[in-house]
This record gives C-alpha cells, structure tokens and sequence, in this order.
C-alpha cells in the first residue's frame, strides 16, 4: 500500500468529504505539487505552501480536517479566520464539515500564499 493509499484509508468518511472538497479548490493550481510528508497532504510549489490535516492522522487536530498555510503568518487575514493558537509560523482553518468551506475565500488564501513563495523562492534565488 502506497502512502496516498494509507492517507485515504485512514479517513472517517466525513474527513473524506472535507479532504475531497479541499482538494478540488486546490485543484485550481495545477502548479502545486501534492506529496505525502508526515503522513498528510502538502502542497509545494518552490517551498511547502499548505497542507490538508485530518483529525484520524496524529498529532493533527482534536476533531475536524485543518488546512495549514505553512506561511501563515504572512498571509493578509483580511476575513480573520486563520487560527494562530501558540504557533509563530503555521496558521490554520479547521473544518468540520464540508459545506464550511467558502470556495472564494480560500481560493483568495491560496494566492496569497502562493505569492508569498514565489516572493522568498526569489528572495533566496538573488542572493
């Protein structure tokens, strides 16, 4: 059994929902990458971008599937809905059903987060 195999399965069948949802508002960036890595769904275009973290994989969230933006912190939070908790660098959205997720606002997230790679990715290139 291959790691996307071992993700799937581990899925209550609500995670399995938000997890497929998540995943066609992704599918708008074709240039992402999907890869297993800690046993969870990131995405990478130069560097980690996001990822998908449903509760049935530890140490994820309590309950719920969490879609992280590894850069979270420089992310514009205009809608205010990334959950900082205790951490400097990763910020989250925690859904428990599918129908929280407001397509556009993720989406807009997404560019956001995307723009903010390619901006380091070319920092670190000119040095």
């Amino acid at each position: 059994m291959d790691k996307f195999e071992t993700f799937y399965k581990s899925l209550s069948e609500n995670e399995y929902q938000i997890v497929s949802k998540l995943k066609e508002v992704l599918s708008k960036f074709p240039s992402l990458d999907e890869k297993i890595s800690y046993s969870v769904l990131y995405y990478f275009k130069n560097s980690r971008i996001c990822f998908i973290w449903p509760a049935s994989i530890k140490p994820g969230p309590k309950a719920g599937v969490q879609f992280g933006f590894c850069n979270g912190y420089l992310i514009n939070d205009k809608h205010n809905i990334l959950e900082k908790e205790n951490r400097k660098q990763v910020y989250c959205i925690t859904y428990h059903n599918p129908n929280q997720i407001n397509n556009s606002i993720l989406i807009e997230y997404l560019q956001n987060a995307i723009a903010i790679d390619e901006s380091l990715y070319s920092k670190k290139k000119s040095v």
